[in-house]
């Protein structure tokens, strides 16, 4: 069987805290203009 994710390095919670993080960061990318 293949490795989980957490096998295989990836922290599935850490990702979800960075997402949180630069979510407002990358709200205000979007500007009129931007398709």
């Amino acid at each position: 069987m293949g490795k989980s994710y957490k096998e295989a390095g990836v922290d599935i919670d850490l990702a979800d805290d960075i997402v949180k993080k630069i979510k407002p960061l990358i709200s205000k990318t979007f500007i009129p203009g931007v398709l």
